[in-house]
Order: structure tokens, then C-alpha cells, then sequence
């Protein structure tokens, strides 16, 4: 279906094409180059980006083609055209990579969107590199957030008619290194703004100099970093500033401190509760331990696991904590009696994803950049590998002997039942979080595509949808009330849903960027966090109004709450842990023993 799609988007180009041709001389000839096989939300936007530039074209007396046969590359087909784009992917082909490298030695021109300038240590293709002002892909931050862009060139043609600031839709953003702003040939237009700092739900950029737009003034050639995903031609804003970009490649017009770049990846259960001892288990991924606190928030100890441990899930009835080491590539096991390490668990690289299924005994474990599930056995720490279809999984919940894995890039669910059958179940577009009711049965995945939540049955798996706010990215249910709470990152609120009626019963305001939840079902307050603005806003949960707000700082990203004390807990990007006392919401650090460092 994807292919035909864009098989018709070709030809509305080209039908549009011949249409202006036989009107009157065309201004200047485009061949946009992209690939069906990629990575879906590239495809996507190649869909998206084809139709739009048809468009344009037709509105502006140009002529654009697009093809998906890079084969195409060559000498003779380039002659004819006065602006090439790449709006996916690059070649990989020393034919087609040559012929291109002659085309911009001579009148030729470029655009590139996004992943078009990727490359690595395994691109070999140094030319490219040298183009794009000497460059290399770093990190991204993920998943497609929005994010606030300025201008560093006002004055630049392709920045005609663009606000200072403005907010560029949902995309993955990547930071390159080194920056291409040190290259003195390189001519930045608009960066990646501080204010948007921290960004991610996942993979977090912290810091550093983010240029979004530039050009290397030895080339008529524009590098845009937005092109992942369904969005990126929602804002008339943006739209323009590729209009203009076009225009000016097309017709051949003439052409500080820093900080270090940074980022890191996060996870909102970093931190977890036994809710039979009523201990705090957070990781320090810095230092590759985890700490212990007591119920009342108190440290106990504090566990050295593996390499960057990332993720936590507590089985209580046999009180062992598991630990999801990213760099060691395995699981540390940690006795919860003695708050000891007892054994390390082989998963492979970059495990991401764990839940324990405590009907089952069983640990699942999803690795970044995988389509592999690791289901240990909780009882002898025995590991099996299955190909599940889930792909990179962002989130896993476990309902009586099911247990529940979603994907950002799966519209749907993936059900492991106790004997590790599998099903899935279709929910919406972009899914990132989600949580489950084990006493009316129900799982609720959240969609940041959609602003939707499916609610899914836990005994038929038919499913439900209800409406959010923008960018919905954490929940949490009081299985007490019933209620469930979804924080909207883009709305700055909070959706309520009545657990019953699988309604939308109530929308409260958090303030900017809301991103992580916890609750104490014990008082039905709730604690939402906030990355980049260092706050947290408590609300109560039964008459859906906002109790106050506390400062926390130090860009915080998880929280749990243990409802017999009422205390928070919650991990910042630095690895220090801030309890926030339920009761008169006093915010104070956690002070680690010197000796016990």
C-alpha cells in the first residue's frame, strides 16, 4: 500500500509537470531522489515532501520529478536539471556517488533533508563528508518531538519572511560532530534552540551547538535537519522556509562559544518500588550502580550493576530486583533482602525495555535497534531469544499471564501469553507508553502520533480509543479509583479517564513539557514532571484539580511514589535523586553518606 501511494504521489508530480511545460517555459528543472525501503516515517515523509513540492511547483511555474531510482544518478539524467534533492536517503553506489560529486563541482545544486546527510563510520565516502561542512552523525534525541528553532541568518534569502523563533514540527533531531558552525565555509541559518534543552523521552539531547539549517558556501547545496515522520509539513511557518530554500537552490541565486555537544539516554522506569518492602530502586547511569532507599525515602545502599543501567522492574513475590544494563548488554539480578547483586543475565547489546510478569515468573527484555525478545526465567535466570515482530520497544506492561510490547514504529500491540504465544492487537500510530489496570482488567496504550489512547481489553483484546492532548507520553492508573492519568507533552496537560466508562472526564494544566507521572493511590495525588522546566505539578486525583507546584531542577525525567509514606522520589539527568514529601510538598536532595560512596 505504501509504495502504491507513492507511486501516485510520482505521478501526480510528473502529470502536474507536463501540464505547466505545455503552458510556458519552465524557471528552472528538480529531480527529487528518495527510497521506498527505508525506515517507515522516512517514507512517509518522502510521501508527504512529493505532494508538497508538486505543489509548489505547479503554484510557481517549475518543473519537478521524483524518482525512487537512484540508478538515475548519472551524468547524462543530472545535465538536465538545475536542482537535485534528497529527501530520504543517500547512494551507496561509487557510480552514482561519482556522478553526483561532478554535478556539484559544477552548476549543480542540493537539497538535503534529514536522514539524506546521515553518515557514519561505515558511509566511506569522505567527499560527503568534506560537503556537508565535515560533519559526522553523533546522536539524535527520540522520539520526533516539536522543538523551538532561531535564526542565526536573517538576512539569507532562504530566510525570507521567517520569524526569529519559530516551532518546527515533530521530527527526530540530530547533533553532529563536529559542529558544522566551526567550518568557516559553512554559513548556519537556523539552530536548534537552548530553550528546547533537555528533549527526548528516551534519547535525550542535554546540551551543545544543534545547527538545523545550513549551507556550505563552496557549494550551491542547503542541508535541512527536519524529515522524520507525518508532520513536518504542518506548519505554514516551516513550509515557507522550504519554499524559499527550493526557490533558491532552483534558480542559481549567488550564495561564538559553544558548548559541548551531549546526550543521553533515559528511561521513565529508571526507577521502580517494591511495593511489598516499600524500597526505592533508581539508577545511576553515570556510575553504574543502583541506589536503595527505604520507604521513607532514606538511603540504604547502594549496588554496583553494569554498565549504564537504564531500566528497572521489580518482581515482589520473590523480591528480586532486575536491572537492564545498556552498555554491558546484560541484566543485573539483585536480591531484594539483602540489596546484593547475586547474578548478571546475558540479553545482548542495548537492552531497553524489562517488565516482570509475576504470574509467570518471567523477565522480558527488548533491546534498542532489535526485533529480539529476551524472556529469562525468573527462577533460574535461564534466557531464551525469540523474534517477536515487536521491533525497537519503547514500553512493556504485564497483565495477569500476558504480557504487553509496543513499538514507536508498530500500530499495534504485541500479547506474549504465559506460554509464550503471541498476538497482536491494533492500536494507533506512534505509540510510547502505556499502563495496565490488573483490577478491571484493562491496558491503556498511548499514541504521541495520534493524541489517542487505546484502551484494550485484557480478556478479549477488543479495543477502544479516546482522545488526549498533543503528544501524549506518560500514564499511570489508580487502580483504586479507576482512574487514569496521561501526561500531554505538547499541551502542557494532564487527560483524565474514567477507568469505567472509558471516557475522558476531565483536562488539567501542568505547565510546559510535562513528561513523567507517578501517583500515590493511597491519597489519589499525582505527581507529573517536567524535563526542561525542573517541575513538578502535584494534582489531586479525585476532584481533578492541582494541589501546587514544586521546583525540583536538575532536568528531571522519572519518579515513583510509595503510597504508605507518601514520599517521591525522582532522578535527574545528573543521577541525583530529589524526594518530594507528598504531604507539604518540601522538595529536598538526597544526601548519600560520604562513606558509603
Amino acid at each position: 500500500m505504501r509504495i502504491r501511494q507513492v507511486t501516485q504521489f510520482v505521478l501526480m508530480a510528473i502529470l502536474v509537470s507536463c501540464s505547466v511545460a505545455s503552458a510556458q517555459q519552465k524557471r528552472f528543472n528538480v529531480l527529487a531522489f528518495y527510497s521506498e525501503t527505508t525506515e517507515p516515517d522516512h517514507v512517509r515523509f518522502a510521501q508527504d515532501a512529493i505532494r508538497f513540492l508538486s505543489e509548489y511547483a505547479a503554484k510557481e511555474q517549475f518543473n519537478f520529478e521524483a524518482t525512487s531510482k537512484w540508478g538515475d544518478l548519472n551524468d547524462e539524467r543530472l545535465k538536465n536539471y538545475q536542482l537535485v534533492i534528497w529527501l530520504n536517503e543517500s547512494p551507496s553506489i561509487a557510480g552514482q556517488r561519482s556522478a553526483f560529486e561532478r554535478y556539484m563541482r559544477g552548476d549543480g545544486a542540493w537539497l538535503g533533508f534529514h536522514a539524506a546527510a546521515y553518515n557514519d563510520k561505515d558511509t566511506n565516502w569522505p567527499w560527503f563528508v568534506d560537503f556537508l561542512g565535515g560533519t559526522v552523525f553523533y546522536t539524535n534525541s527520540w522520539p520526533p518531538l516539536p522543538a523551538q528553532l532561531s535564526l542565526d541568518d536573517s538576512g539569507h534569502p532562504v530566510m525570507a519572511g521567517i520569524p526569529q523563533n519559530f516551532e518546527s514540527p515533530a521530527n527526530e533531531w540530530y547533533i553532529w560532530k563536529p559542529s558544522p558552525r566551526i567550518n568557516p565555509d559553512v554559513r548556519v541559518l537556523a539552530t536548534f534552540s537552548a530553550s528546547n534543552y533537555p528533549i527526548g523521552f528516551k534519547d535525550v539531547l542535554t546540551t551543545g551547538d544543534l545547527p538545523a539549517v545550513w549551507t556550505n558556501t563552496k557549494y550551491k547545496m542547503l542541508y535541512m535537519n527536519m524529515g522524520h515522520g507525518d508532520k513536518i509539513f504542518t506548519s505554514p511557518t516551516q513550509n515557507q522556509l522550504i519554499e524559499n530554500a527550493v526557490k533558491w537552490l532552483g534558480s542559481g541565486a549567488p550564495q561564538n562559544t559553544r558548548q559541548k555537544e551531549s546526550g543521553q539516554r533515559v528511561n521513565p522506569h529508571g526507577i521502580a518500588l517494591n511495593p511489598q518492602t516499600g524500597k526505592f530502586y533508581a539508577v545511576n547511569t553515570v556510575q553504574g550502580t543502583v541506589t536503595v532507599l527505604d520507604g521513607a525515602a532514606h538511603f540504604v545502599a547502594r549496588v554496583r550493576v553494569g554498565d549504564a543501567p537504564e531500566a528497572i522492574a521489580i518482581n515482589p513475590d520473590t523480591n528480586r530486583v532486575y536491572v537492564a544494563n545498556q552498555e554491558s548488554g546484560n541484566v543485573t539480578v539483585i536480591d531484594g533482602a539483602t540489596d546484593q547483586a547475586f547474578a548478571t543475565v546475558p540479553v545482548g547489546g542495548s537492552p531497553y525495555t524489562i517488565t516482570v510478569n509475576r504470574a509467570t515468573n518471567k523477565v522480558y527484555v527488548s533491546r534498542t535497534f532489535s526485533d529480539v525478545t529476551v524472556i529469562i526465567d525468573g527462577k533460574t535466570n535461564m534466557v531464551r531469544s525469540i523474534k517477536a515482530g515487536v521491533g525497537d520497544a519503547v514500553a512493556a506492561e504485564s497483565l495477569d499471564s500476558d504480557t504487553y510490547m509496543i513499538s514507536y514504529e508498530a500500530d499495534q500491540a504485541t500479547v506474549f501469553d504465559g506460554n509464550e504465544g503471541r498476538l497482536k492487537v491494533e492500536t494507533s500510530n506512534h505509540v510510547w507508553a502505556m499502563a495496565a489496570n490488573p483490577v478491571i482488567k484493562k491496558v491503556y496504550v498511548i499514541s504521541v502520533g495520534n493524541a489517542l489512547a487505546t484502551v484494550i481489553s485484557g480478556t478479549s483484546h477488543t479495543t477502544k480509543t479516546v482522545k488526549t492532548g498533543d503528544f501524549p507520553c506518560a500514564i499511570a492508573v489508580d487502580s483504586n479509583s479507576g482512574r487514569v492519568f496521561i501526561a500531554n507533552f505538547g499541551s502542557g496537560t494532564v487527560s483524565v479517564i474514567d477507568g469505567t466508562t472509558d471516557s475522558a472526564i476531565g483536562t488539567l494544566s501542568t505547565g510546559q513539557f510535562p513528561q513523567a507521572i507517578a501517583l500515590d493511590s493511597s491519597n489519589h495525588k499525582v505527581f507529573v514532571v517536567s524535563m526542561r522546566t525542573g517541575m513538578t505539578t502535584v494534582l489531586d486525583g479525585t476532584n481533578n484539580s492541582t494541589v501546587g507546584t514544586v521546583k525540583i531542577g536538575g532536568a528531571p525525567f522519572a519518579i515513583a511514589v510509595n503510597p504508605n509514606t507518601h514520599k517521591a522520589v525522582v532522578i535527574g539527568l545528573d543521577g541525583d535523586l530529589t524526594v518530594i514529601d507528598g504531604t507539604t510538598l518540601a522538595a529536598s536532595p538526597l544526601l548519600i553518606p560520604l562513606e558509603k560512596q
